[in-house]
Protein backbone atom coordinates (compact mmCIF):
# COMPACT_ATOMS: atom_id res chain seq x y z
CA UNK A 1 0.00 0.00 0.00
CA UNK A 2 1.24 3.54 -0.83
CA UNK A 3 0.26 6.53 1.30
CA UNK A 4 -0.34 9.83 -0.55
CA UNK A 5 -1.97 13.20 0.14
CA UNK A 6 -4.32 14.69 -1.90
CA UNK A 7 -37.77 13.85 -21.89
CA UNK A 8 -35.30 10.77 -20.37
CA UNK A 9 -34.72 8.54 -17.50
CA UNK A 10 -34.77 10.19 -14.04
CA UNK A 11 -32.70 8.77 -11.18
CA UNK A 12 -34.16 5.40 -10.21
CA UNK A 13 -33.88 4.31 -6.57
CA UNK A 14 -35.74 1.16 -5.56
CA UNK A 15 -36.82 0.65 -1.95
CA UNK A 16 -36.49 -2.67 -0.11
CA UNK A 17 -39.28 -4.95 -1.18
CA UNK A 18 -39.92 -3.05 -4.41
CA UNK A 19 -39.68 -4.73 -7.77
CA UNK A 20 -36.18 -5.01 -9.11
CA UNK A 21 -34.79 -5.20 -12.60
CA UNK A 22 -32.80 -8.32 -13.35
CA UNK A 23 -30.04 -7.81 -15.92
CA UNK A 24 -27.21 -9.90 -17.27
CA UNK A 25 -23.89 -8.92 -15.74
CA UNK A 26 -20.90 -7.59 -17.61
CA UNK A 27 -17.66 -9.56 -17.87
CA UNK A 28 -15.71 -9.95 -14.65
CA UNK A 29 -18.71 -10.18 -12.29
CA UNK A 30 -19.28 -13.28 -10.24
CA UNK A 31 -23.09 -13.56 -10.28
CA UNK A 32 -25.27 -14.45 -13.21
CA UNK A 33 -27.86 -11.72 -12.56
CA UNK A 34 -27.96 -8.30 -10.91
CA UNK A 35 -30.61 -6.14 -9.27
CA UNK A 36 -30.50 -2.56 -10.55
CA UNK A 37 -31.09 -0.18 -7.63
CA UNK A 38 -30.14 3.20 -9.13
CA UNK A 39 -29.56 4.66 -12.58
CA UNK A 40 -29.31 8.09 -14.19
CA UNK A 41 -28.49 9.12 -17.77
CA UNK A 42 -29.21 12.87 -17.15
CA UNK A 43 -31.47 13.03 -20.19
CA UNK A 44 -34.07 14.74 -18.00
CA UNK A 45 -31.77 17.76 -17.81
CA UNK A 46 -31.41 17.96 -14.03
CA UNK A 47 -29.64 16.44 -11.00
CA UNK A 48 -32.70 15.32 -9.07
CA UNK A 49 -31.64 12.58 -6.63
CA UNK A 50 -28.09 13.96 -6.28
CA UNK A 51 -26.51 16.20 -3.64
CA UNK A 52 -23.65 18.56 -4.49
CA UNK A 53 -20.50 19.38 -2.55
CA UNK A 54 -18.23 21.92 -4.27
CA UNK A 55 -17.68 22.66 -7.93
CA UNK A 56 -19.85 24.10 -10.69
CA UNK A 57 -22.27 21.47 -11.99
CA UNK A 58 -24.62 21.72 -14.96
CA UNK A 59 -26.48 19.27 -17.18
CA UNK A 60 -26.30 19.68 -20.94
CA UNK A 61 -26.98 17.32 -23.84
CA UNK A 62 -27.63 14.47 -21.42
CA UNK A 63 -24.27 14.85 -19.63
CA UNK A 64 -23.54 16.05 -16.08
CA UNK A 65 -20.59 18.45 -16.29
CA UNK A 66 -18.29 19.88 -13.63
CA UNK A 67 -16.64 22.94 -15.20
CA UNK A 68 -14.64 24.51 -12.36
CA UNK A 69 -11.14 23.12 -12.88
CA UNK A 70 -9.91 25.24 -9.96
CA UNK A 71 -12.13 23.45 -7.43
CA UNK A 72 -10.08 21.48 -4.90
CA UNK A 73 -12.84 18.89 -4.54
CA UNK A 74 -16.13 18.78 -6.41
CA UNK A 75 -18.55 15.94 -5.73
CA UNK A 76 -22.08 14.76 -6.48
CA UNK A 77 -23.49 12.05 -4.21
CA UNK A 78 -26.47 9.71 -4.60
CA UNK A 79 -27.85 6.53 -3.09
CA UNK A 80 -28.08 5.28 0.48
CA UNK A 81 -25.52 5.32 3.29
CA UNK A 82 -26.65 1.77 4.15
CA UNK A 83 -25.54 0.27 0.80
CA UNK A 84 -22.85 -2.35 1.40
CA UNK A 85 -21.91 -4.76 -1.41
CA UNK A 86 -22.64 -3.36 -4.86
CA UNK A 87 -21.23 -2.34 -8.21
CA UNK A 88 -21.29 1.27 -9.45
CA UNK A 89 -20.49 2.13 -13.04
CA UNK A 90 -20.41 5.40 -15.00
CA UNK A 91 -19.03 6.87 -18.20
CA UNK A 92 -16.48 9.54 -17.33
CA UNK A 93 -14.83 12.11 -19.62
CA UNK A 94 -11.88 14.21 -18.39
CA UNK A 95 -12.01 17.68 -19.96
CA UNK A 96 -9.00 19.35 -18.32
CA UNK A 97 -6.40 18.54 -15.64
CA UNK A 98 -4.74 21.26 -13.59
CA UNK A 99 -1.77 19.05 -12.73
CA UNK A 100 -0.50 15.48 -12.88
CA UNK A 101 -2.27 14.70 -9.57
CA UNK A 102 -5.59 16.26 -10.63
CA UNK A 103 -8.37 13.73 -11.16
CA UNK A 104 -11.79 12.91 -12.52
CA UNK A 105 -13.39 9.80 -11.07
CA UNK A 106 -16.06 7.62 -9.53
CA UNK A 107 -16.66 6.82 -5.85
CA UNK A 108 -18.26 4.00 -3.86
CA UNK A 109 -19.09 3.48 -0.16
CA UNK A 110 -18.80 7.16 0.61
CA UNK A 111 -19.50 7.74 4.31
CA UNK A 112 -18.78 11.49 4.13
CA UNK A 113 -17.67 14.08 1.58
CA UNK A 114 -14.03 13.08 2.19
CA UNK A 115 -14.20 9.36 3.01
CA UNK A 116 -14.76 6.86 0.19
CA UNK A 117 -13.30 4.38 -2.27
CA UNK A 118 -12.42 6.19 -5.47
CA UNK A 119 -11.45 5.11 -8.97
CA UNK A 120 -9.60 8.10 -10.40
CA UNK A 121 -8.35 9.05 -13.83
CA UNK A 122 -5.25 11.16 -13.11
CA UNK A 123 -3.60 13.95 -15.05
CA UNK A 124 -0.45 11.82 -15.08
CA UNK A 125 -2.24 9.39 -17.42
CA UNK A 126 -2.80 6.69 -14.81
CA UNK A 127 -5.96 5.14 -13.40
CA UNK A 128 -5.81 4.51 -9.66
CA UNK A 129 -8.14 2.73 -7.21
CA UNK A 130 -7.90 4.59 -3.91
CA UNK A 131 -9.09 4.42 -0.31
CA UNK A 132 -9.65 8.09 0.59
CA UNK A 133 -9.88 9.28 4.20
CA UNK A 134 -9.61 13.05 4.23
CA UNK A 135 -6.15 14.05 3.01
CA UNK A 136 -4.84 10.52 3.48
CA UNK A 137 -5.02 8.50 0.26
CA UNK A 138 -4.06 4.83 0.05
CA UNK A 139 -3.49 3.41 -3.43
CA UNK A 140 -5.07 -0.05 -3.64
CA UNK A 141 -3.75 -0.49 -7.19
CA UNK A 142 -3.19 1.39 -10.44
CA UNK A 143 -2.43 1.06 -14.13
CA UNK A 144 -0.89 3.31 -16.78
CA UNK A 145 -3.56 3.98 -19.42
CA UNK A 146 -2.40 7.13 -21.17
CA UNK A 147 -5.59 8.93 -20.09
CA UNK A 148 -6.60 11.59 -22.63
CA UNK A 149 -8.86 14.62 -22.18
CA UNK A 150 -12.00 14.60 -24.29
CA UNK A 151 -12.19 10.78 -24.24
CA UNK A 152 -14.96 8.79 -22.57
CA UNK A 153 -13.95 6.01 -20.17
CA UNK A 154 -16.26 3.50 -18.51
CA UNK A 155 -15.31 3.20 -14.84
CA UNK A 156 -16.64 0.57 -12.45
CA UNK A 157 -16.04 -0.14 -8.78
CA UNK A 158 -17.12 -3.45 -7.24
CA UNK A 159 -17.34 -3.83 -3.45
CA UNK A 160 -17.74 -7.19 -1.73
CA UNK A 161 -16.95 -7.29 1.97
CA UNK A 162 -13.42 -5.94 2.32
CA UNK A 163 -12.58 -6.69 -1.33
CA UNK A 164 -12.55 -3.66 -3.62
CA UNK A 165 -12.05 -3.92 -7.39
CA UNK A 166 -11.63 -1.25 -10.05
CA UNK A 167 -12.30 -1.60 -13.79
CA UNK A 168 -11.68 0.73 -16.73
CA UNK A 169 -13.43 -0.05 -20.02
CA UNK A 170 -14.22 -3.55 -18.74
CA UNK A 171 -10.63 -4.41 -17.77
CA UNK A 172 -9.71 -4.87 -14.11
CA UNK A 173 -6.90 -2.48 -13.21
CA UNK A 174 -6.81 -3.05 -9.44
CA UNK A 175 -8.09 -5.33 -6.69
CA UNK A 176 -7.31 -5.45 -3.00
CA UNK A 177 -8.54 -5.80 0.56
CA UNK A 178 -9.35 -2.66 2.54
CA UNK A 179 -11.49 -1.98 5.63
CA UNK A 180 -11.89 1.81 5.32
CA UNK A 181 -15.68 1.70 4.75
CA UNK A 182 -18.22 -1.12 4.87
CA UNK A 183 -21.16 0.85 3.46
CA UNK A 184 -21.96 4.17 1.85
CA UNK A 185 -23.23 6.18 -1.11
CA UNK A 186 -21.92 6.54 -4.65
CA UNK A 187 -20.21 9.67 -5.93
CA UNK A 188 -18.92 11.50 -9.00
CA UNK A 189 -15.70 13.37 -8.22
CA UNK A 190 -13.20 15.87 -9.62
CA UNK A 191 -10.15 17.48 -7.99
CA UNK A 192 -8.47 20.43 -9.76
CA UNK A 193 -9.99 19.12 -12.98
CA UNK A 194 -13.12 19.46 -15.09
CA UNK A 195 -15.08 16.62 -16.62
CA UNK A 196 -18.33 15.05 -17.71
CA UNK A 197 -20.35 12.12 -16.35
CA UNK A 198 -23.09 9.97 -17.85
CA UNK A 199 -24.91 6.62 -17.67
CA UNK A 200 -24.57 5.97 -13.94
CA UNK A 201 -25.68 2.48 -12.91
CA UNK A 202 -25.69 0.76 -9.51
CA UNK A 203 -26.50 -2.92 -9.10
CA UNK A 204 -26.04 -5.70 -6.59
CA UNK A 205 -23.35 -7.54 -8.56
CA UNK A 206 -20.48 -6.56 -6.26
CA UNK A 207 -20.91 -9.75 -4.24
CA UNK A 208 -23.90 -8.77 -2.11
CA UNK A 209 -27.16 -6.88 -2.40
CA UNK A 210 -28.28 -3.44 -1.17
CA UNK A 211 -31.93 -4.42 -1.70
CA UNK A 212 -34.10 -7.51 -1.48
CA UNK A 213 -33.00 -10.00 -4.17
CA UNK A 214 -35.47 -11.11 -6.87
CA UNK A 215 -38.01 -13.65 -5.65
CA UNK A 216 -38.28 -15.23 -9.09
CA UNK A 217 -35.40 -17.60 -9.85
CA UNK A 218 -33.40 -16.89 -13.01
CA UNK A 219 -34.39 -18.92 -16.07
CA UNK A 220 -32.50 -22.11 -16.75
CA UNK A 221 -31.19 -23.27 -20.09
CA UNK A 222 -32.64 -26.61 -21.23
Amino acid sequence: MQERRLPGRRPLLLAVGAGVTVAALAAGMTSAFAATVFSDDFNDGDTSGWSKSGGTWTVGSGVLNQSNAGSELARQFAGQTSWTDYSVQARVRPVSFGSSSALVGLAARSTSSTKMYRLALLGSGRAELQAVNGSSITAIGSASLGVSTGTWYTLRIETSGSTIRGFVNGTQIASGSNSLAGAGRIGLVTAYASGGFDDVLVDSSGGGTPTTPPTTPPPTTP
